[in-house]
């Protein structure tokens, strides 16, 4: 049966009430020196004069063009910016912290013109100081490394509570010495949303991205669902991203109700920079909660406890280098242990996924990550950050499962490169199990391109191309839950959805242009798109071509307004010429986005690659 579907989403009340009432900044290419610490010596501009007429200057603010955080929309080293001032010794560290509304990072001459703009910086608290000090990769009295700055500038803006960050340098009298500026404007943290499905069934949430200024996260849920004898069920978080300058992060949640009574912790500390020498984690986690079969489209009860902890070791095995990343070689081993207490029925050979098992796994791996900076990829016009270099990891070891003793094989080499032609992403990765005999059994393939073009122009609008291609082949796979790869969500056609596609070789096309206006309305920059999706899945006895090709097509509008922690509205129409039986088709479809990030290539804890 087919069926048109279409959904109100995840809306956000603050995002809408905003939409008609903040506009997002403007931009240019100098120096900024607004809303500056008590310690600063520079002063604040003056406001820029409004434009004359009462026609002409609502239609600028409505649908002026908004320049304020846009870097250069062609890609450059991040690092070069800072090579002039390469082994100079840090005299003094300033801190400019600008508010969310009306100002930029590039630009002290923009500030805010318009009274709703100065409400809003009124009613939000700026980051703490001592906030992005820890933050930052040097000090007072080190020397000047440019790559190190440049990492800098990364972890300040993918920390989600800055919109954008712009480090500059300044030589002082004696020319051995220099004072750092760091520049941070501020992103609109608190967001409260309702997903509403009916009278019977809807969501209510809350959360704050950036409590008191502390950099503290913390998010509620409440789920009405009239079909459980409880209607009402809860869930909380609570995230601390960096302690004291560790970079150590925590993040404690629960979800009970309808069927969960999950609670969980997690400290971790990634390879967070290229002059880390020490990551490890460790994950707690006991849940019941409901799980939905694809296959069938049912659901049924599951309970487990988890216990995952990890460490690692970074050793830099190139010539030092202060212009570019180091190559490092990364040993780490990680212990998992996965125990169900409530589950399906299991065999050896059926439904593996729920098989009690306890991990021993070891890895090595060679990384090198340079960062470029450019503007609207992922993003609507802030900087954005561009891993390139490339990534070998392999890992192996030993499982224990309630059923058998094997050993887990898997390997990955990913790189990412900006071309003339633009940006160009690769990986191989493999993974799988050598049982007794020995025989191979689970084994899973993915083989993964994406790129994106230059940036193109239109008149005055800005056009990008994106194109993805995503292979993956399972072979001596067991029976049962998680031993097939769907068609669907980030690995399918938008929009369609069905039972009927799964299998053990899956083949994905994506297509999609993006026209981003050069206007805002109140803040929101809309951007056009077209799509063409491609995908074939099935067995993986058959040859490829074999089994058949879905596709889709069709045109949607996004608006984002950066300066705000909500995600993208996405509005989509598509085109379906092929359904199988059973589908689902949103023709029309009305939701939020979560925004998509590049894929870093700092070795991560030891994994076995997952069929999915």
């Amino acid at each position: 049966m087919v069926a048109e579907r279409k959904s109100c989403g995840y809306l956000t009340i603050i995002a809408l009430v905003m939409m008609v009432s903040f506009s997002a900044t403007t931009s240019s290419s100098s120096f900024a020196a607004s809303q500056v610490d008590s310690t600063h010596l520079h002063s604040i501009p003056d406001s820029i004069q409004a434009r004359n007429g009462s026609v002409q200057e609502t239609m600028y603010r409505w649908f002026g063009r908004q320049k304020t955080n846009q870097v250069s929309k062609t890609d450059e080293d991040a690092a070069v910016k800072f090579q002039a001032y390469d082994g100079k010794i840090i005299e003094s560290i300033y801190l400019e912290r600008l508010d969310a509304f009306g100002y930029s990072v590039y630009d002290s001459l923009v500030v805010p013109t318009r009274g709703i703009e100065k409400v809003g910086n009124t009613l939000h608290i700026r980051t703490a100081s001592r906030i992005i000090k820890n933050t930052l990769l040097f000090k007072e009295g080190d020397k000047v490394i440019p790559f190190e700055f440049a990492e800098t500038e990364q972890l300040l803006r993918e920390g989600d509570i800055f919109e954008d960050a712009n480090i500059q340098l300044k030589l002082l009298s004696d020319t051995n010495y220099v004072s750092v500026w760091v520049i941070t404007k501020e992103k609109w943290t608190t967001s409260v949303g309702v997903q509403y499905t009916s009278p019977d069934k809807m969501k209510f949430a809350l959360s704050e991205r950036n409590f008191a200024g502390m950099n503290l996260r913390s998010k509620a849920i409440a789920y009405y669902d009239k079909s459980f004898h409880d209607p009402w069920a809860v869930q909380g978080e609570f995230d601390v991203p960096n302690y004291f300058g560790s970079y150590i992060s925590s993040s404690m949640f629960l979800r009970k109700g309808h069927g969960f009574e999950r609670y969980g912790m997690r400290f971790n500390r990634d390879f967070y920079a290229s002059k880390t020498k020490y990551a490890g984690g460790v994950t707690l986690v006991t849940s019941y909660e409901p799980y939905r079969i694809f296959t069938n489209d049912s659901v049924i009860s599951i309970g487990f406890q988890l216990l995952d902890w990890w460490v690692g070791r970074s050793i830099r095995v190139s010539p030092r280098s202060t212009s570019r990343a180091p190559y490092n070689l990364v040993l780490a081993i990680r212990y998992f242990q996965k125990d169900f207490t409530e589950a399906p029925l299991v065999s050896m050979y059926m439904n593996p996924y729920f098989h009690s098992v306890k991990d021993y796994i070891v890895s090595l791996g060679l990384s090198n990550q340079n960062i470029y900076r450019s503007s609207l990829y992922f993003g609507f016009g802030s900087t954005e950050d561009i891993p390139v270099g490339f990534r070998i990891q392999v890992s192996s070891g030993i499982q224990k499962s309630e059923f058998q003793r094997r050993f887990l094989i898997g390997g990955e080499l990913s790189a990412a490169e900006v071309t003339p032609w633009g940006y160009l992403y690769l990986s191989s990765r493999l993974g799988g199990y050598l049982a007794e005999g020995p025989r191979m059994e689970q084994a899973v393939m993915n083989i993964r391109a994406q790129y994106f073009s230059n940036l193109y122009h239109l008149g005055r609008n800005d056009i990008r191309h994106f194109i993805r291609y995503d292979f993956t082949r399972g072979a001596v796979r067991f029976e049962g839950e998680r031993e097939y790869v769907v068609l669907r969500n980030d690995y399918g056609i938008r929009g369609l959805r069905s039972p009927n596609l799964y299998g053990q070789t899956r083949l994905l096309f994506n297509f999609e242009t993006m026209m981003y206006s050069p206007h805002y309305i109140y803040g929101f920059r809309p951007a056009l798109f077209v799509f063409a999706d491609f995908g074939i899945v099935g067995s993986s006895d058959k040859l490829l071509y074999a089994n058949p090709l879905y596709s889709g097509f069709g045109l949607g509008l996004r608006l984002k307004n950066e300066s705000l922690i909500f995600p993208t509205f996405l509005f989509r129409f598509g085109y379906y010429p092929r359904l199988p039986s059973d589908a689902e088709v949103a023709s029309w479809f009305i939701s939020t986005e979560a925004r998509r990030n590049f894929e870093q290539f700092r070795v991560k804890e030891p994994y076995i690659l997952q069929f999915e």
